[in-house]
């Protein structure tokens, strides 16, 4: 509320200028009896009355004009701020297209390293099976090897109690 009042005191004070200024321009223009008025030697307060609704007309056109230019003001930053409103859509729209972006390339890449890994998993799988190949090879190698190694062993066995026979069986014959 107090800021109403002094923004309308400040209209006021404004007005009264702008009547006073219109008046000091005009002053060869208006009758003697305002005349006396502007210099204060009107004493009749209807004659007063009157000069005061004589100069109305001006300040209401003056007011008036002053109105028109607010409206004016009013209607250019209505604009303006219409023409922000667009922009700023657009540069949002502009933020989410380039967020979009980003993270489709960040997609992108991830999907590239993804198919990396799963190459270098691949290759891993093969390798392992290729060990586990030559694994079971050397396994079945070795145990052929054993199994050769026990004949063998066997065999040796066999010789050496059949040359101990006959050593022995030739000691005998010697006796």
């Amino acid at each position: 509320m107090a800021t109403e009042i002094d923004f309308l005191r400040d209209q006021n004070q404004r007005l009264n200028e702008v009547l006073r200024r219109y008046q000091m321009e005009n002053f060869s223009k208006y009758s003697s009896v305002q005349k006396a008025v502007f210099k204060g030697d009107g004493d009749d307060t209807l004659g007063n009355s009157v000069v005061d609704q004589s100069f109305l007309a001006p300040l209401i056109t003056e007011y008036d004009k002053h109105l028109e230019e607010l409206t004016e003001q009013l209607k250019y930053y209505q604009k303006q701020m219409g023409e922000m409103k667009l922009q700023l859509e657009n540069v949002i729209k502009e933020n989410e297209r380039s967020e979009l972006s980003r993270q489709k390339l960040h997609t992108q890449e991830l999907l590239s390293q993804l198919e990396i890994a799963n190459e270098k998993v691949a290759e891993s799988e093969k390798l392992i099976l290729e060990h586990q190949e030559k694994a079971n090879r050397l396994q079945r190698r070795l145990s052929q090897a054993e199994q050769r190694a026990a004949s063998a062993s066997q065999q040796l066995s066999v010789i050496t109690v059949q040359r101990r026979k006959a050593t022995s069986m030739m000691n005998l014959e010697n006796i």
